[in-house]
């Protein structure tokens, strides 16, 4: 069995159609949030997964245009919000109004618990050298799947293992390619994934809607020799 794990989408269509199309022989997939937010796409993102029957968590972006959670209004703009929300139809804003905080469900005799930051919220960033990971003690064939942090990580939390398979959308780990995995929950490893999309192409479309130099400029950073 092949589960493909995504998050942080924000709204970056072309990215997600990478990663759809890279995307080998899977079950089933999941999303740990933050489907719009940043980009202009978000009512084409919301569709496609719900098209793909995606087991999906609230992300804050997600919190935010549903009016659940409040920005600081110094990033009320670059988050978007105002824009992904006039922008969004009724039926995907109630559809992402609805979506839960966090699930949970067994595949294989690997149990999982899905949120979109950490345990306790959707706003907490856990790296893996965050004091606060400490806190985290999973069970022999547990795993807590994550996003937020737009950072791959699979690392140990007591005797589980937490999955953050990085950002589809905005990655910020120096690596301009689209991020997302593939957990196998019969032999409990994971496959990090990284896919090529034109994003030249998608940063002069955002220069054209008038989008801010930051957020365009992020999408292409990187470090020597990637």
């Amino acid at each position: 069995m092949k589960i493909a794990v995504l998050s942080d989408i924000h709204g970056n269509l072309p990215a997600l159609q990478a990663v759809l199309d890279d995307f080998p022989l899977v079950n089933a997939c999941v999303c740990c949030g933050d489907l719009v937010g940043y980009y202009p796409d978000a009512e084409e993102v919301c569709n496609i997964l719900q098209n793909l029957n995606t087991l999906i968590v609230r992300g804050n972006h997600d919190a935010y245009v549903a009016g659940a959670l409040f920005p600081s209004m110094d990033k009320a703009d670059a988050h978007k919000i105002e824009w992904t929300r006039a922008n969004l139809s009724e039926k995907n804003l109630s559809w992402l109004t609805a979506l839960p905080v966090e699930m949970s469900f067994s595949w294989d005799g690997s149990r999982i618990l899905m949120r979109h930051a950490s345990p306790w919220d959707e706003e907490t960033y856990l790296y893996p050298d965050s004091s606060r990971l400490s806190e985290i003690q999973l069970r022999e064939n547990e795993f807590l799947f994550l996003g937020h942090t737009h950072h791959p990580m699979w690392i140990r939390a007591g005797d589980g293992m937490i999955l953050n398979p990085g950002s589809v959308g905005q990655p910020r780990d120096w690596n301009p390619l689209a991020s997302y995995a593939i957990f196998d929950p019969t032999a409990r490893n994971v496959e990090m994934r990284r896919v090529k999309y034109n994003v030249p192409a998608f940063q002069k479309r955002l220069k054209g809607l008038g989008w801010e130099n930051a957020l365009i400029d992020i999408l292409n950073r990187k470090k020597d020799g990637i």
